[in-house]
């Protein structure tokens, strides 16, 4: 099946600016989106792009949108790089694939958008180029090269795939143009994205592939085929607006998917929670806590508060992500906002389905996880205290009955020292016992009466003890 003007445009994002990243640390050549350009492009036209070398990445670091082409590289206000090659379709034929690599920076981030295209003229600017088969899209894309490997700072991608319809007859076989042109793209069934759902834009049917109940594989793909110029023209019109909302909506998506992640963890630490809880000794109001369980909820009391610790923080990144799901919702919705008033009577159903629809799902998934594992922090809490509360009565008991003990034996050796300092006065003669040999030395008779004493005076203090408790 022919098509004309074939084009495949990479819309790319970046991390730069975050909590553990350091702008000025980074180098452009460090920079993964410029490496996949250059990757790209020699992939495909066989050329050396050399993008981190064109790129001037600290260039105004306090504006929110900066193209970062230096202005060395500039050529009348044109801030992409440009490319041209020739692409093989056999033996005999070769077509003309011009292109471009737009490197920006938006907000927190780098952008990317890389463009590869069939003309829709010829050199001559005057003369149509023919229609091409749609099998030269997947020379555009050799080895999946479009789709970026998902490393650290990575937000996404969305890959848009637009082309001429050839003719009224196409109207019949839109979704299998569509379809042709997915998997001439990606011939590999593995890396091919599903469909998710069919809708005009700007006039002119569009497709979309991805769903995100597989958000572990999610990849964007939208398939656009122009009917006429209207599309196409508004697409010229307000292309730095629809960069914008791809990059909303890039940030909304990853938010979601790094959200899943939380939650997996969160999960875990909640079975932490009640396997911790689980292992409390059971004691009734009357059972003696043994020296072991003692030591072993102490133990508890030095364990909890760090679960506990880890467990608010993976609630408290829950709640980011929520936060900032809606912060690029409400920007998502404003560029859309935007495209209206640049374009009049847009039509932009096809776009605000994922603000009205996709966004909200997110943040009310989120929400209700919130609700149900903030009772892990309740439960975690009350078994804290109750901890807490066992330890310092049993540790209070415990020494009430030490210090009743230092009193016992204070009072019997007290009261034992007297009677024997009182006694050995009194005897200084040895002692005679009948039945016994020998006399009973005065020294053993005065600790006899001393030891008496003790006991004596030690069980009276033990008793006042008893009924004073």
């Amino acid at each position: 099946m022919k098509i004309y003007a074939p084009n495949i445009h990479l819309f790319a994002f970046q991390l730069y600016k975050g909590a553990n990243v350091e702008p000025t640390s980074v180098q452009a050549d460090d920079i993964q989106l410029w490496q996949n350009a250059d990757k790209i492009v020699h992939s495909t036209l066989h050329q050396d792009l050399h993008l981190s070398q064109r790129i001037d990445i600290h260039k105004e670091p306090e504006s929110p949108r900066v193209d970062l082409l230096k202005d060395s590289e500039v050529k009348d206000d044109n801030y992409a790089v440009d490319t041209k090659g020739k692409i093989s379709l056999d033996d005999k034929q070769q077509v003309v694939i011009k292109g471009f690599a737009h490197p920006l920076r938006l907000s927190d981030s780098y952008a990317l958008w890389l463009n590869l295209r069939r003309p829709e003229k010829e050199d001559d600017e005057i003369t149509p180029t023919e229609y091409v088969d749609i099998a030269l899209l997947s020379k555009l894309n050799p080895n999946n090269c479009f789709t970026l490997e998902k490393k650290k700072f990575f937000l996404g991608q969305t890959l848009l795939i637009t082309a001429w319809l050839t003719g009224a007859k196409d109207e019949k076989h839109l979704y299998q143009i569509a379809q042709q042109c997915l998997e001439a793209v990606f011939p590999n069934a593995s890396q091919r994205p599903p469909f998710h759902r069919q809708g005009e834009l700007f006039g002119s049917p569009i497709f979309e592939y991805g769903l995100f109940s597989q958000l572990t594989h999610y990849q964007h793909v939208l398939i656009w085929l122009f009917r006429d110029d209207k599309a196409d023209e508004n697409f010229n019109l307000c292309y730095q607006e629809l960069l914008d909302l791809f990059f909303f909506r890039t940030k909304v998506v990853k938010a979601y998917q790094d959200s899943r992640i939380t939650y997996h963890d969160v999960a875990s630490a909640y079975k932490e929670i009640e396997d911790a809880i689980d292992k409390l000794p059971k004691k009734d109001e009357n059972d003696e806590v043994t020296t072991g369980e003692l030591k072993d909820l102490k133990n508890k009391l030095k364990e909890l508060p760090q679960l506990a610790l880890k467990y608010t923080r993976l609630l408290r990144n829950l709640e980011d992500y929520q936060n900032t799901i809606a912060i690029n919702e409400s920007n998502y919705s404003e560029r859309l906002q935007k495209i209206s008033g640049i374009i009049e009577n847009a039509e932009l159903a096809f776009f605000k389905t994922f603000s009205q629809d996709n966004s909200p799902f997110f943040q009310k998934q989120i929400q209700a996880d919130l609700g149900y594992f903030r009772h892990g922090s309740t439960l975690l809490e009350q078994a804290i205290a109750s901890i807490r509360g066992i330890v310092e009565i049993e540790q209070a008991e415990r020494d009430r009955s030490l210090e009743n003990t230092i009193q016992i034996v204070g009072v019997g050796l007290g009261a034992g020292a007297i009677v024997s300092g009182v006694v050995s006065q009194y005897i200084d003669k040895p002692f005679s016992v009948p039945y016994l040999k020998h006399p009973v030395p005065p020294m053993l008779l005065s600790f006899l009466w001393s030891l008496l004493a003790t006991l004596f005076f030690g069980w009276l203090a033990w008793r006042w003890t008893k009924l004073k408790n």
